[in-house]
């Protein structure tokens, strides 16, 4: 078995395409979708094409990144998913595949695992749902959400934020859902949703034009209706600052001309007597 298209998607929407050398939140060298020389196969790519081991500001093409990522996923990762999980249903082989390619394939032994050979995927993707998500003793925000996503395509067989899902044939069905309703709040409506999304990544550089409406695109339209909804709510707010200076200055005029009014009866008084 293979990780599928959408499996892969599902993957580089995590990771995200980063073409140039950086240092991981753990201080890891890494390029591409994640690449480390950690990595069998990236590490004896990359030494054949450089001649020598990954350096701080290296850069890497995302067609190079795209065919590495097919390979290593079927070749190092799918096959300790296989070798330790046995043949699973395509979503689960999937899902595994994700958790084995971010936290390595010893976590293909962890119990979450233990509990998706066993064939309780609701337990696995519990225990996968609310763990493994730190980084130095600090949770950090896209792991939380990564695992909740693997969690959630294990169990369902639902690919979050993806453009296409699978049928029960194994084909693909259009399926914007959310990702169409945020993307429509935006501007970017139509019958389309790879075309909607292609325009907003567009748009929204450095987001990979794909047309997949991945977790990385998804964070971007969610801080963008952020923004919407508190420039709506300034602008709600905002026609309440003259309305009250208006009503502030009538009262003001109201005060002055009781004022008067007191003032000139007092004098009619005065000159009467």
């Amino acid at each position: 078995m293979k990780i599928s298209r959408l499996g892969l998607a599902f993957i580089a929407g995590h990771e995200g395409f980063v073409s140039t050398a950086y240092r991981d939140p753990v201080g890891v060298l890494t390029i591409g979708y994640g690449f480390t020389m950690r990595s069998r196969i990236f590490s004896a790519w990359w030494k054949t094409r450089h001649g020598r081991a990954l350096r701080l500001g290296d850069a890497i093409s995302r067609t190079d990144a795209d065919a590495i990522l097919a390979r290593l996923v079927d070749e190092e990762y799918g096959a300790a998913v296989r070798g330790r999980l046995g043949d699973l249903p395509q979503h689960q082989h999937d899902a595994a595949c994700s958790v084995a390619y971010n936290l390595g394939p010893r976590a293909l032994t962890w119990r979450w695992a233990r509990a998706l050979k066993a064939g309780d995927a609701a337990r696995a993707a519990a225990i996968l749902r609310d763990n493994y998500n730190t980084a130095r003793g600090r949770k950090l925000p896209g792991l939380v959400r990564r695992r909740r996503e693997e969690a959630h395509l294990l169990l369902t067989g639902r690919y979050p934020g993806l453009a296409t899902q699978p049928k029960a044939d194994g084909s693909a069905l259009a399926a914007g859902g959310e990702g169409a309703g945020m993307l429509a709040a935006l501007g970017y409506a139509g019958t389309d949703f790879t075309s909607a999304t292609r325009a907003f990544q567009r748009d929204h550089p450095p987001l990979a034009v794909d047309g997949l409406f991945g977790p990385k695109t998804r964070a971007v339209a969610e801080r963008r209706l952020r923004a919407k909804d508190a420039d709506r709510g300034s602008a709600r707010r905002s026609p309440g600052l003259p309305l009250l200076a208006g009503l502030l200055g009538l009262l003001g005029l109201g005060i002055g001309l009781v004022k008067a009014a007191r003032t000139t009866w007092r004098r009619w008084r005065a000159s009467a007597r």
